[in-house]
């Protein structure tokens, strides 16, 4: 079933696609502060802190599970539309603790109200992994990408997704 997920990755537009173990994934206090001091959608969308799961939680969480499908793409709305469907389709193939992780700040709408507390797409909607205090860089070196930090705006991004799956 694993295989058919990748090839399903592929097949959506991701670079590559890699079972992990939970056991790789690093989460680090310091992710929230980048989210919190750098972004502008700090606050003002429901799949972000403080919205989202604390480091905290997503380390009680990844005990929960043993294995993740790390996605590799160059853009983050691909990347959030790719774990979209596998989280689907590993549902469908016994998967039913299948949850995914986005990159970077949600975008399904012009705007979210934080007030309601009430996503207008929950069915779609989902957290990045660094809005769960997931240390991406170390994550994804620790599973074999090669991955730094831009030194230009022209250089092709790494963006990575999770499907946490058991």
């Amino acid at each position: 079933m694993i295989d058919r997920l990748i090839s399903k990755a592929i097949e959506l537009g991701s670079k590559n696609a890699v079972v992990i173990s939970t056991d790789t994934i690093v989460t680090s206090r310091w992710v929230h502060l980048k989210c919190q001091y750098g972004c502008t959608e700090y606050g003002n969308r429901l799949t972000c802190p403080p919205h989202s799961p604390s480091y905290e939680e997503m380390k009680k969480i990844l005990k929960e599970y043993n294995h993740g499908l790390l996605i590799h793409a160059d853009k983050s709305w691909l990347v959030r539309y790719i774990v979209y469907e596998l989280e689907k389709e590993a549902f469908r193939y016994g998967y039913y603790k299948a949850f995914g992780m986005g990159a970077g700040p949600c975008r399904l709408c012009e705007s979210c109200d934080v007030e309601k507390e009430d996503c207008a797409r929950p069915d779609e909607a989902r957290p990045s992994m660094e809005a769960c205090g997931i240390n991406v860089y170390q994550t994804v070196r620790n599973n074999g990408f090669d991955i730094k930090t831009l030194e230009t705006d022209s250089e092709t991004l790494n963006i990575f997704g999770l499907v946490l799956l058991e």
